[in-house]
């Protein structure tokens, strides 16, 4: 039989039973849609995040809080290691072009009569320097206001256009918790950056940021190096060693109470926790089409013994075993890869209603198919329709001629 003979044949055939097709694939079409959502989603992740760490420059260094072991293990119980006299002390290093240090606070912010819900930065002046905020009009925060504990704040864009629509919000007062704090500065739209909605953020000086959450211990410490990114490593180890009285000749990570990232370390974890994130979702996947599988492997074997007598008519005419055989796999692989659009159709529309619920809350995602995912769909579900189709072909094929007229 012709190859069009032959898949004509095999599509006859599954319209004829076309509500039991339908049933039959509906394994592989949610494991395939699976591996889709998963792969798009991960890819749209990857793609957010690295564009979000545009603004952690190849020159800077971060250093964290506890040990390196919390970057590669990540766990809710973070260490406290980190206070505002370490980042004084980086300050005094002439190799260092910018020190900063934070703290973040979750807390209601009010003017007018307009309450809004916003993240509270403490920062140091070198923030602005080191991730290039464009300011909109007045002044960033000052050492001064960091040594004098300064209730005055920066207001991000958006927070300005809640609190004060068109008026001018400089030198105006906002109540931030339960303190009144003095408007300062004024940010330009800038979206999100390291995955923070800068236009919906307040940053205040560090003490003050300390006084509203009564935590003295900083999140991070950020620096720009005027040296080579190894050396300076190397140096800010040795002062930070130093002034948390660690001994550590022998640089054993777990010794120490920080851990110092670069971009490219940053990049490293992002990329790992995507890579897990995508092998459970695939995992699921993997089962849902197993069970398609198998699926397909029980209803064409009911398919082989509801049409007994047609396969031993066929063979009674001159067919082979080899055409019955290769007629059933074809009915398989059809119904497989039939599955396997639907999949692919059904993961991408998936993937692009989460992107546009996950951009209601956290804007900049990009929706993208997986191409790896759509040519890993069709392939897997080839694999499954020649896989378990197999051995219910096989069956047909070895039927005699005889016994299967014999069977109507």
């Amino acid at each position: 039989m012709h190859l069009p003979d032959l898949a004509r044949s095999s599509w006859q055939s599954l319209v004829r039973t076309r509500n039991r097709s339908i049933l039959t694939i509906l394994g592989i079409v949610i494991g395939i849609s699976a591996v889709i959502l998963a792969l798009s989603l991960g890819e749209s992740a990857q793609a957010y995040i690295l564009s979000q760490m545009s603004a952690f420059g190849s020159d800077q260094l971060i250093v964290n809080p506890g040990p390196r072991t919390q970057m590669e293990n990540p766990s809710p119980f973070t260490q406290n290691s980190l206070t505002l006299k370490d980042a004084e002390r980086l300050l005094r290093e002439p190799w260092l072009d910018a020190v900063s240090g934070g703290i973040y606070v979750t807390d209601d912010v009010s003017a007018r009569g307009v309450t809004r819900n916003v993240t509270i930065v403490g920062a140091l002046p070198d923030e602005i320097v080191i991730f290039e905020f464009p300011m909109a009009d007045g002044a960033f925060i000052s050492m001064s206001d960091v040594d004098s504990h300064s209730r005055v704040a920066v207001l991000g864009s958006k927070v300005a256009d809640d609190l004060f629509g068109q008026d001018d919000p400089i030198s105006k007062l906002v109540k931030i918790g339960d303190a009144q704090f003095r408007v300062i500065g004024l940010m330009k739209p800038m979206g999100t950056q390291m995955m923070q909605d800068m236009d919906r953020t307040v940053y205040v000086p560090l003490t003050a940021a300390s006084d509203l959450s009564h935590n003295r211990y900083l999140e991070y410490i950020i620096v720009k190096t005027a040296i080579p990114l190894d050396e300076a490593q190397s140096r800010l180890e040795v002062i930070m060693r130093e002034a948390h009285n660690i001994e550590n000749p022998e640089n054993d990570p777990v010794k120490d109470d920080f851990f110092i990232m670069t971009k490219a370390d940053a990049v490293k974890s992002i990329d790992q926790v995507s890579g897990a994130l995508q092998i459970l979702l695939s995992s699921i996947a993997a089962i849902s089409l197993l069970v398609g599988g198998i699926g397909i492997m029980n209803i064409m074997f009911v398919s082989v013994t509801e049409r007994i007598s047609e396969i031993g008519l066929r063979k009674a005419v001159g067919a082979r075993g080899k055409d019955v055989l290769t007629q059933f796999l074809t009915e398989a692989v059809f119904l497989t890869v039939a599955g396997g659009a639907f999949g692919i159709i059904l993961g991408s529309l998936l993937a692009w209603i989460a992107i546009q619920a996950i951009n209601a809350y956290t804007p900049g995602w990009t929706f993208t198919v997986s191409v790896t995912g759509v040519v890993l769909g069709f392939t897997v579900s080839t694999l499954i329709g020649l896989t378990f189709g197999y051995f219910p072909a096989r069956r047909a094929a070895r039927l005699h001629p005889i016994e299967s007229l014999r069977a109507e």
